[in-house]
């Protein structure tokens, strides 16, 4: 486990100036720069090679839309949802924002992206408030409520990231 999150720290130290490198990027260079990660997914490069590189875009587009970065902690916890593990974190630490750094590199083959929230609220307001982040990078987002129309929900499931409820 010690070994672990000593890798996890290490990477998420790499992103964070991988993220800093971003910062002089105009928006569309970093546009540009995510659409060419999004190729090598899609053309068959491993997810976890291009961990690295989709976590620094999304730690600064979020930056830029939310004014808000990524914590080293929160880079770590996003590492291990990618590798499959849960990350525990009390309210307020930032589960959101965690979120969206798997669900972006999950999301560039093409495939899709769920993320799962416990209510309507969450769901509609995590997807209102990370939608931009992913946006910002070419991303198309979704919402599926328990009172979406068949239609509406299928809308929602076709875009790369769809926010919706266990349900």
């Amino acid at each position: 486990m010690a070994a672990r999150v000593a890798r996890w720290r290490g990477l998420a130290r790499h992103i964070v100036s991988l993220s800093e490198s971003f910062i002089s990027l105009s928006d569309e260079s970093l546009l540009t720069r995510s659409r060419e990660v999004r190729w090598r997914a899609k053309s068959g490069t491993p997810l976890g090679t291009l961990l690295p590189e989709s976590y620094a875009l999304v730690r600064e587009s979020a930056r830029r839309v939310l004014g808000q970065q990524h914590y080293i902690v929160q880079i770590m916890g996003g590492i291990g949802l990618f590798e499959g593990g849960l990350a525990e974190m009390q309210t307020g630490e930032g589960k959101t924002l965690t979120a969206t750094l798997p669900a972006f590199l999950r999301a560039l083959p093409g495939r899709g992206c769920h993320v799962v929230t416990v209510n309507d609220y969450l769901a509609e307001r995590d997807c209102g408030l990370m939608g931009p982040v992913f946006e910002r990078l070419g991303l198309t987002v979704g919402c599926v409520l328990s009172s979406s129309e068949p239609e509406s929900r299928r809308c929602a499931y076709g875009q790369d990231i769809t926010y919706a409820t266990s349900r």
